[in-house]
């Protein structure tokens, strides 16, 4: 018998070094919203920014510059520094798909579907009059997709906030049906 065909994607980010520093900025990223207003802030913003600068984010995202201490910034300014890299963050988590090796041929495995079925149903199709699943949520809450997405990724830390939600949101309505249709066979 012939072998397998295989495809091999990256490395998994666990492996490749980034997913701690992500984890740790995701980590930052929850105190400073709970102590944002405190004296703490721009400590905490300070170690946003040094953390960002270790996971190469320096390159993607406008931070302030090494020598800058985020004290001199004011809180909506902060905010900003803390949307962009927050923004940045769900981007490339969103990216990350289930890695490790595929065997042509073999169905994928519950989180490689629910995480294919996540993209197609975050596609809008107007030739059908279809929206996105992200799109009707955000237009439930009085809300433009588009608008959260360019305030996200200008660092509006609040719309940031919005749109990792609804991600979490799109995420658990397919894994809903994705358990409900298992569950029936």
């Amino acid at each position: 018998s012939s072998p397998n065909p295989i495809s091999s994607p990256p490395p998994p980010a666990e492996n490749a070094g980034l997913y701690k520093g992500l984890k740790e900025l995701g980590e930052l990223v929850g105190s400073y919203q709970g102590l944002r207003e405190s004296g703490r802030g721009s400590t905490i913003v300070n170690s946003i920014v040094a953390t960002a600068r270790q996971c190469n984010l320096d390159k993607d995202v406008d931070l302030p510059g090494e020598e800058d201490d985020t004290a001199e910034l004011t809180l909506e300014q902060r905010d900003r520094v803390v949307g962009r890299v927050y923004s940045k963050i769900m981007e490339i988590e969103s990216r990350l798909l289930p890695c490790g090796l595929h065997t042509v041929g073999v169905p994928p495995t519950a989180m490689e579907a629910v995480a294919t079925l996540v993209n197609i149903a975050s596609i809008d199709r107007p030739e059908e009059s279809i929206k996105s699943l992200p799109r009707s949520i955000a237009e439930a809450i009085g809300r433009d997709i588009e608008q959260i997405y360019r305030n996200s990724d200008n660092g509006v830390l609040e719309d940031a906030t919005l749109r990792q939600n609804i991600v979490t949101a799109t995420r658990a309505a397919v894994q809903a049906c994705g358990d409900r249709s298992t569950d029936a066979n």
